[in-house]
């Protein structure tokens, strides 16, 4: 039987039940396949058990850029993302993080031992570990092997480095520096938001010169002057302090110079203690007097007379280092009692 449509001219059948039951499972199957497909871009990849994994690209993509004002469009949908998976989504999109490695600067030391060293350390990481440990198809990483954990502190490592700024509605501002490609010598800096179901939108994109990797002093190091140590952070052009000359008399000079860099996540110094008391803390690339970096030093090593009975590496909480340069012949200051070089200090 057919059915007229006089408003527009158009005739169709009318469908019987048997096969509006056929519409009705075609429809189904349709929304099941598309629902799959949906769930499948947004999830991405887990990672094989290859020996070591390698990290599988997300399909969120990154949306075009936007005022600063606009919030993020579009994006994968479907549950949240946590701080981890929304730091591996980055790296993904934008390429891998140009950070302060610890293990390459400014000591370099040997990653497969670094990565043993810190095996328990990264499992401990509860925001950012479960994350690498799915990526590279390794949840739970049930005795791992030494391949495989070289694998997992790299990518826990490079997403350490990524630092996401809460600011509200379940979104996150990042500025996000990327590692030169194709023989380039600049990355590319990329500044926006990201949420919490993936969405990235790039609100300011240039070229960059490699990260500033701070070789100072930690927050709060007394430098020795006449009358009393001066916190570091509270120094000011012109104020005396203690110097050296040629030799190796403690001589009055004043500051001539200050500077201080932003501490990357992840950043670590050295405690150095003597055996007669003194003690310093600072980056592990710091010169002493004589040249020496803190971070070659070990136990037992002779230091202005002293030996050392400490050298331990810390966690470093505090936003920035510093560092200054003093007036006089050598350019060297007494941090904690202790001779030093500059960072900053062109002199040899």
């Amino acid at each position: 039987m057919r059915n007229s449509d006089s408003g527009a001219g158009v005739s169709r059948a009318m469908p019987n039940s048997r096969s509006r039951s056929v519409d009705r499972h075609s429809r189904t199957a349709w929304l099941l396949a598309c629902v799959v497909l949906a769930l499948a871009g947004c999830a991405g990849g887990t990672g094989g058990g290859s020996n070591p994994p390698q990290p599988q690209p997300s399909t969120c993509s990154v949306l075009a850029t936007a005022a600063p004002a606009s919030p993020p469009k579009g994006g994968c949908s479907g549950a949240p993302l946590s701080s981890g998976e929304l730091r591996l989504l980055l790296i993904d999109q934008l390429g891998p993080p140009w950070y302060c490695d610890r293990d390459s600067y400014p000591v370099g030391r040997d990653e497969q031992d670094a990565a043993i060293a810190s095996y328990d350390a990264m499992v401990a990481d509860a925001e950012v570990f479960p994350a690498v440990a799915v990526k590279l198809g390794l949840d739970p990483p049930a005795k791992p092997t030494d391949a495989q954990k070289l694998a997992l502190y790299r990518l826990w490592k490079a997403a350490s480095a990524v630092v996401l700024d809460p600011i509200g509605n379940d979104r996150y501002r990042f500025d996000y520096l990327a590692q030169p490609v194709g023989g380039a010598s600049q990355g590319t800096r990329s500044a926006g938001i990201v949420d919490a179901h993936g969405a990235v939108t790039i609100e300011q994109q240039v070229a960059a010169d490699a990260p500033m990797c701070p070789i100072c002093l930690s927050l709060g190091t007394p430098i020795e002057a006449p009358g009393v140590a001066i916190p570091v952070d509270q120094l000011r052009i012109g104020d005396p302090i203690w110097t050296l000359d040629r030799q190796g008399e403690r001589v009055a000079g004043t500051v001539v110079a200050l500077g201080s860099a932003a501490a990357p996540p992840g950043h670590v110094v050295i405690q150095l203690t003597l055996a007669d008391g003194r003690t310093v803390t600072a980056s592990p690339g710091h010169p002493l007097a004589d040249g020496r970096r803190l971070g070659d030093l070990a136990i037992g090593d002779v230091v202005d007379g002293s030996h050392a009975t400490g050298v331990a590496i810390l966690a470093y909480e505090a936003a920035s280092t510093y560092d200054l340069v003093v007036s006089g012949e050598t350019g060297i200051y007494l941090a904690g009692g202790i001779p030093l070089r500059s960072t900053i200090d062109p002199r040899p």
